[in-house]
């Protein structure tokens, strides 16, 4: 099946002028922002000189900075998606302003966003998702006990301030943490700014906690969220979400949906499926009733000892744990055995709880699976 690639080269010919913006632009601009635009598109939000096709040839004698760009199985693609993307008329002079790249490993935090102006007055900020950094990683997984996590804050302060300075129709997305962030940022900005949204995209990234959910700004934009998840969906699914969500095929398998890249495409829009997968609804469920049945400081616990464990080889990313599989075992064992007893047996009860409560879901399923197949066999046996 085709996919964004593929979209490139039977659209790329067409401006916004003549095709309006779309659901599979927003999914390729959101991918675009993982691209590491440092001083090429710093600067305010609507000041930038910096086409996508000056970005482009930029790379063409310049490597990315971050690894995973090399060993990533989604963040390899990207070069090639930039490149591809800056060649068309569609994408090429989209101009380039407001770059953020912000990373905190003290604090647990990683943000970045950047301003596509793809046209005269229309705009789309995108939000980077979860990049190669453990900080970045963390903080997702604080999601599932905290309403606000730094980037969350920084993604409705960015919004606001870009706002400001940009004439014309606002949209903004993400993937991943992205699109969380932009719908969080929508959600927290002035009514008058918010009126201004054409449309905000979620692809595959998390919900959010109740309070969220229920708040006068999230129901305000409620109309203009659009999210897509591909029909394994595992991150897309965490959290509450209000909105009602779009089922989109992929090529990949299992967790390997979650590449953007993979999502497959038919002129303007998605292909879509008619519901998720049944292991996927199986690990929703499963990942929900674990999470409700942790308090929220059980929740913080869990989180900063698993992470202290990973980080104890003294990685900063996922890509220097995977160069250091050895050592980095070790060094996470060794921190372990280090904890005291009563939090060694926290951590454990937690990660057997999980596991615990994944197979009560899947054997319901089974059952489930069983009494339909004789319910629909007894039916048929009495027609």
């Amino acid at each position: 099946m085709a996919n964004i690639f593929d979209y490139l080269e039977w659209r790329g010919d067409l401006t916004f002028e003549c095709s309006g913006f779309n659901e599979v632009d927003n999914l390729i601009l959101s991918v675009l922002a993982y691209v590491e635009y440092e001083g090429l598109a710093a600067g305010e939000a609507g000041a930038g000189v910096t086409t996508l096709s000056d970005a482009a040839g930029y790379f063409r004698t310049h490597e990315f900075k971050s690894p995973a760009f090399r060993d990533n199985p989604f963040f390899n693609q990207i070069p090639e998606l930039l490149q591809k993307a800056s060649a068309t008329v569609r994408f090429g002079g989209a101009v380039l302003s407001g770059y953020v790249n912000q990373v905190d490993f003290e604090n647990s935090n990683q943000f970045s966003a950047v301003v596509f102006t793809v046209a005269p007055r229309i705009h789309y900020i995108a939000y980077r998702g979860t990049d190669d950094t453990l900080a970045g990683w963390k903080e997702d997984f604080e999601m599932s006990f905290r309403s606000e996590v730094p980037a969350q804050k920084q993604a409705a302060e960015y919004l606001e301030s870009a706002a400001e300075k940009l004439e014309g129709t606002l949209y903004l997305g993400g993937h991943s943490k992205g699109g969380n962030l932009a719908v969080y940022a929508a959600t927290h900005i002035s009514d008058g700014l918010r009126d201004r949204l054409a449309g905000i995209y979620n692809n595959d990234g998390p919900g959010f906690q109740a309070d969220v959910i229920q708040s006068e700004g999230y129901q305000a934009v409620l109309g203009r969220i659009s999210t897509f998840v591909p029909k394994s969906s595992v991150v897309g699914m965490l959290l509450e979400h209000g909105e009602e969500y779009k089922v989109v095929g992929s090529t990949g398998i299992g967790i390997m949906q979650h590449n953007a890249v993979n999502w497959e495409v038919k002129g303007p829009s998605f292909v879509y499926e008619h519901e998720l997968t049944r292991n996927s609804r199986n690990l929703d469920k499963a990942l929900r009733s674990w999470l409700g049945n942790l308090t929220s400081e059980k929740k913080a616990y869990f989180v900063d000892a698993l992470f202290e464990i990973i980080q104890a080889a003294g990685a900063q990313t996922v890509s220097e744990l995977t160069r250091e599989k050895l050592s980095a075992l070790d060094a996470m064992v060794k921190t372990f055995k280090n904890m005291d007893a009563e939090h060694q047996a926290m951590l454990k009860e937690t990660i057997d709880t999980f596991f615990r409560e994944q197979q009560r879901v899947f054997r319901k399923s089974i059952e489930e699976g069983i009494d339909a197949l004789l319910t629909r066999k007894v039916q048929k046996n009495t027609q």
